[in-house]
Order: structure tokens, then sequence, then C-alpha cells
């Protein structure tokens, strides 16, 4: 998810907000779902980001996708 928000940031080992994951990914220094993959989590975030914005899911896998792409976690 993009850090819109100050809360849509998860949290590192020591605390502060981290600057590159999500809430929902990223809790106390660590991955909260460190074995998922890409394809995962494209599968996972797309119905949840196309909701929010209103917006058909291929439309929002696409997005969540290229997203994905920019953190270190997925890049290729």
């Amino acid at each position: 998810m993009p850090l819109a928000r100050d809360e849509d940031a998860g949290t590192e080992a020591d605390g502060s907000r981290s600057t590159r994951y999500c809430i929902h990914c990223y809790k106390d220094g660590a991955f909260t779902e460190p074995n998922l993959t890409k394809e995962e989590a494209v599968a996972k975030y797309a119905p949840m980001m196309a909701a929010h914005l209103g917006m058909p899911v291929g439309k929002a896998e696409g997005m969540v996708a290229q997203y994905l792409a920019t953190l270190p976690r997925w890049r290729e």
C-alpha cells in the first residue's frame, strides 16, 4: 500500500515508522508474511486497493505490481 498517511506505515524494530513498507506488510522491523511471494501479494492487496479507490480489481493489480517492483523486497 502506498504510504499516503503516517498511519499507513509499518514500524521498524525501534518503533519508528517505516518509510518503505505499509502496516499490512511490516511490523516491528519484520515482514508480517515473510514467505509471501510478489504474485501472492498482488492477489492479496489489489482487491483492498480497488475497494479503497473505487476501481476495477484488474486495474488495481497492475498498479500494485508496479508499486511492489519499486520496493527492495520485490526488486528483480
